[in-house]
């Protein structure tokens, strides 16, 4: 993991989010995953553990902030419309001068920040410190949306969501599925607080004719598109 982060070896990888059931691309989320010196690569869920405890997330979260930007820019010059999900570890928001850092540069790039959309894990939604939250807060007053994702519990509260700025919510298939059977009111009750859910891991057409009798909003999965490295150009 240092030498990927030494030698600029952290790729920039996309998969899209689709409008449901048009199936119409209209984000991607960004994903990190860094290659090693004989060409291998080593994906987040091989190298988050190991990256937290030498203390390195931060240092992935910043060329991948940063790379997600690059790409913005150059999309917004074609003038096309597409936001980017970009997951932000705990260890991030902690680390008050880099986060600070980024956000005094999206101040002075003010046209990128509304096509960010933050993600934070379910589990460290209720764990963010007084610094975090006024962060966030500043990312808020520049137009930047927040989503929740790895949601374990739909046992939600939609007021709070929409009042902490939360826009998205994703949710496992299978989960949602489940949830919806013994509470059909929860996509109404997001809707009226303007949050839109996305259902990922939607990876095969019967997944997806159970979903479509929900009417959910977004769908991400292999069935839509699996992730594929962001061109240099594009």
């Amino acid at each position: 993991v240092r030498e990927a982060l030494r030698n600029d070896q952290v790729d920039l990888v996309l998969q899209p989010i689709v409008s449901l059931p048009q199936r119409k691309r209209r984000f991607y989320e960004c994903f990190s995953r860094l290659r090693t010196g004989d060409d291998g690569l080593i994906l987040p869920d091989q190298y988050i553990a190991v990256a937290e405890r030498a203390g390195l997330v931060a240092a992935i979260d910043n060329m991948l902030l940063f790379r997600c930007v690059q790409l913005i820019r150059k999309i917004h010059r074609k003038n096309e419309d597409v936001d980017f999900f970009c997951n932000i570890s705990p260890h991030t928001l902690a680390d008050v001068d880099f986060f600070s850092d980024f956000i005094d540069f999206l101040e002075s790039n003010e046209e990128l920040a509304g096509h960010l959309i933050f993600e934070f894990a379910q589990a460290d939604f209720a764990r963010w410190s007084e610094a975090g939250v006024r962060l966030l807060e500043r990312l808020t007053r520049l137009g930047c949306r927040f989503s929740l994702d790895q949601v374990r519990d739909l046992d939600l509260d939609p007021d709070e969501l929409a009042a902490r700025h939360v826009r998205f919510i994703k949710v496992e298939a299978g989960l949602l599925i489940d949830a919806l059977d013994r509470d059909s009111g929860l996509l109404r009750a997001l809707r009226r607080r303007r949050v839109d859910l996305i259902v990922e891991k939607v990876e095969d057409e019967r997944r997806l004719i159970e979903l479509l009798d929900y009417e959910v909003d977004y769908g991400q999965g292999y069935l839509f598109g699996e992730p594929r490295l962001a061109r240099p150009a594009a």
